[in-house]
């Protein structure tokens, strides 16, 4: 059972994220700009539905639903062929000029075809997670009424906190198991069924995956942490921890004020704000995909032409 090198993987993520960043943003740039040139043209009416919709006018919503649902299918495809044409990239399997991606083939389709199915699985799974921790409660409850032993009961309530948690632990560990290597085994073009192989591949290296996905995806949610909570939220009149429907609404009204400003501040300033969004969603695409990428070579490839070490 091979091993993913953790370390090895991890400092190749950040090497590729920042080495290749101009290889990363020539696969990007076509995309990103056909999803926000739309948004950008429609700033003043999307800055109209923004205000409308914080006063619980809904109108202009509807009379722009045609446009957000064909706008959200085409972003959601685009988005997948950037994750694809990157995992080319860092597979070492990209063809063509390193400025310029566009192409829409057979992994990109798979690659969409999985994760729907991902989504209609993991709305499954949890529908049952929580119907098992409800029969486990419920149960647990009926065995600690019945007993008149108050150890016994200590001990049952402690044992159904911890069957309560096996669900969305499985649920969790069947997540990691699933999606991990999922961008890697497409981009490559395997034949095989790519959940079963994700899956295969994956096994023994939970925790490795686990934490590569830490040092990967916890400096961006540092960052959005500091950002809504130092900026966003700052000055904010937040209410007590037992607030009137007043102080409520006030705290809402000032929030989606502040949300309003921001959005303002970010068209505004569009020539700052577009480029330093470009680079980071660049930087985040590239650590995350090149992780996987370089972990699912590791696992694939001999030893002796394996292009990560072991730890």
């Amino acid at each position: 059972m091979k091993k993913i090198p953790v370390g090895a993987t991890i400092a190749h993520a950040y090497r590729f994220a920042f080495g290749d960043f101009l290889k990363i943003l020539g696969v990007m740039w076509p995309a990103l700009a056909l999803m926000w040139v739309p948004s950008f043209l429609m700033r003043q009416q999307l800055m109209t539905l923004s205000t409308q919709m914080v006063s619980q006018d809904f109108s202009a919503f509807r009379s722009l639903l045609p446009f957000f649902v064909v706008f959200y299918v085409l972003a959601l495809i685009l988005i997948f062929m950037q994750v694809i044409g990157i995992a080319q990239i860092a597979l070492d399997r990209r063809r063509g000029p390193v400025w310029f991606y566009f192409w829409l083939g057979r992994p990109v389709w798979r690659l969409i075809g999985y994760f729907l199915l991902l989504i209609v699985a993991f709305i499954i799974g949890w529908v049952l997670v929580v119907l098992a921790d409800l029969l486990v409660g419920f149960l647990m409850r009926l065995l600690v009424a019945s007993t008149g032993n108050g150890i016994l009961a200590a001990t049952l309530g402690f044992l159904s906190i911890l069957l309560l948690l096996v669900p969305p632990c499985a649920f969790f560990y069947s997540l990691i198991r699933l999606t991990f290597l999922l961008i890697p085994v497409v981009a490559a073009e395997e034949n095989d069924f790519a959940l079963k192989l994700s899956w295969d591949l994956g096994r023994g290296n939970f925790w490795r995956m686990f934490v590569i996905h830490l040092a990967t995806l916890g400096p961006f949610l540092i960052l959005e942490s500091v950002y809504v909570f130092g900026f966003m939220f700052k000055g904010l009149p937040f209410p007590p921890p037992h607030p009137t429907a007043e102080q409520t609404a006030a705290f809402q009204a000032a929030a989606n004020a502040r949300m309003i400003e921001m959005v303002n501040v970010m068209y505004h300033y569009w020539y700052i704000s577009y480029p330093l969004m470009m680079a980071a969603i660049a930087i985040f695409y590239g650590l995350c995909t090149g992780a996987q990428c370089f972990a699912y070579l590791a696992l694939k490839e001999d030893e002796a032409s394996a292009p990560v070490t072991a730890d």
